[in-house]
């Protein structure tokens, strides 16, 4: 089983496995009500009918009313009041505007830093554009900048990009620090890397808001996150990118991403983008009415981070009553997809264990595919990752029992 080559296709009709390795959201996360809404309101649209604001290209930069509202909308969620709509630049999602950063910015052969563990499938965009890859430790608070890092990574390696998932990180559900960040930025202007930061779960954030008993109405809780990195963007050596897909839906390829108006400049004028008009003007025009309404933000916080934090508590607590500290060590993310599962006994194979898993009807992703080398995926052997969003709160718990059950088996037949 080669799972550098793992096949992300899903098999839907397969309704009796518990997928916890998709990382996407379950059929009642999708708003179809709010989408049904806003593609109605554009058909409506009479004068953008006639002026076919919607049905032709867009501009390169990507539509100009859905910029400037992205604008308002970090005004008020992230307090960024330095961003004007010159410093978004629209995409056909994150994976789309990586690859073409890698295109614009790198040439096969230079260095990218990643994360231990990463995003898998950043991983392969960086491998398909030839490039060296190297990762760093990380820990609770992110990516680990120390005298070490700056002496074998920054001076002796010379990456060219940093890749980072900094808040609710894919796998393994960290936040960097504000100081990590600060002195991330501080450095990149230091010795001339560029960082891009894969913000995509930014807004999932489940420990700002909790109920208050009266219906939709929310405490502000006293818990900060350290600022987007999109509050960069002046500095010019940042790209912050998001994505309407752990949002709305992932079917709708649309993000953007926030940079200094020169580097939205060059990713407008990359050839792929000019010969394409931009980024779709039909499917912005209906996240804009969605966004321009406050359903986007009413979505967030009375739907998503609801029922997003009750499973992330639901998975964590089943996980730690079925397995126990004695078994494994899981962090509780506040926000995000995902749990990182790591078994104690350093002996254990996630990659076997995963085949006796799907006999019992549960998936998930072995942890050495968020590593690049060799001896970083042999770290990494005897972690997992679990979604919290593709399942409701009774299947999460019926997939940490079988999933516990999967492991007496392995258990008794591979360890002892």
């Amino acid at each position: 089983m080669d799972l550098d080559l793992e096949d992300r296709t899903i098999n839907r009709s397969d309704t009796a496995t518990i997928k916890l390795a998709v990382g996407e959201p379950d059929a009642t996360m999708i708003p179809y009500d709010l989408l049904s809404k806003a593609t109605h309101e554009l058909f409506s649209d009479k004068i953008s009918t006639q002026q076919s604001t919607y049905w032709v290209y867009a501009e390169d930069e990507g539509s100009p009313d859905l910029r400037h509202h992205i604008v308002n909308f970090l005004h008020h969620t992230c307090r960024i009041a330095t961003l004007s709509y010159e410093n978004i630049f629209i995409t056909n999602g994150v994976s789309a505007i990586l690859d073409q950063l890698c295109t614009m910015f790198l040439r096969a052969g230079d260095t990218v830093l990643v994360e231990c563990p990463s995003y898998l499938y950043a991983l392969s965009i960086f491998r398909d554009h030839h490039l060296h890859i190297i990762s760093y430790e990380t820990d609770d608070d992110g990516m680990i900048i120390d005298s070490k890092f700056i002496t074998d990574v920054l001076e002796r390696a010379k990456p060219k990009m940093i890749y980072v998932v900094p808040t609710f990180q894919n796998p393994s559900g960290f936040t960097m620090s504000h100081h990590r960040r600060e002195l991330l930025v501080q450095l990149s202007l230091k010795y001339h890397f560029l960082i891009v930061a894969d913000e995509v779960y930014h807004f999932l954030d489940y420990s700002k808001k909790e109920p208050n008993g009266n219906g939709h109405h929310y405490n502000e809780k006293l818990v900060e996150h350290p600022k987007s990195f999109a509050a960069y963007h002046a500095a010019g050596t940042v790209i912050a990118l998001q994505s309407f897909s752990k949002l709305l839906t992932p079917s709708l390829r649309l993000g953007f991403a926030c940079a200094s108006h020169e580097h939205v400049i060059a990713m407008a004028r990359y050839g792929l983008i000019h010969s394409g008009g931009g980024a779709s003007a039909f499917t912005s025009g209906i996240v804009d009415r969605i966004l321009v309404q406050g359903s986007l933000k009413r979505f967030i916080d009375e739907k998503l981070c609801v029922e997003y934090g009750k499973r992330m508590n639901v998975m964590y607590d089943e996980l730690m009553r079925t397995f126990g500290e004695q078994y494994i060590t899981c962090r509780r993310p506040t926000g995000g997809y995902f749990l990182w599962v790591k078994f104690n006994d350093t002996a254990v194979d996630c990659d076997q264990l995963l085949v006796i898993a799907q006999k019992y009807g549960v998936s998930f992703k072995p942890g050495r595919l968020f590593a690049h080398d060799p001896e970083s995926k042999a770290r990494l052997a005897n972690c997992l990752r679990l979604c919290i969003a593709i399942a409701d709160c009774d299947q999460l718990r019926e997939g940490c029992v079988r999933l516990k059950q999967a492991f007496e088996e392995y258990k008794n037949v591979v360890l002892y």
